[in-house]
């Protein structure tokens, strides 16, 4: 059964905090994961590549600690994601000091 993605108001507080750029980044690492849950998951020892128009990305998607999954394309911007069985719920959105600052407090 592929995971499903859903999104808490913590996420959603993040994202209305990034800038354009970041914003477009966070559209893209979420559409990445869409793909990559409906693909043949897992996909073991190799990285997602996510096709989008005439451009492709690399997907990063690794467990962190416990139930807590990071996702990102480029370095910037990084998702951070709980799993609860087969739901992903995306948690938080920010650059990597950010990430670990959220990490360090919850």
């Amino acid at each position: 059964m592929p995971f499903r993605l859903f999104a808490l108001p913590s996420y959603g507080r993040c994202f209305k905090k990034l800038g354009n750029r970041e914003q477009h980044v966070a559209g893209l690492i979420i559409a990445a994961l869409s793909d990559y849950f409906q693909s043949d998951f897992p996909i073991k020892n190799k990285p997602h590549i996510f096709k989008l128009g005439q451009r492709s990305y690399r997907l990063v998607f690794k467990k962190l600690r416990g139930q807590i999954w990071e996702a990102y394309i480029e370095g910037q911007v990084r998702i951070l994601t709980r799993l609860d069985n087969d739901k992903h719920f995306l948690v938080f959105a920010g650059n990597h000091d950010q990430v670990r600052f959220f990490l360090k407090e919850n």
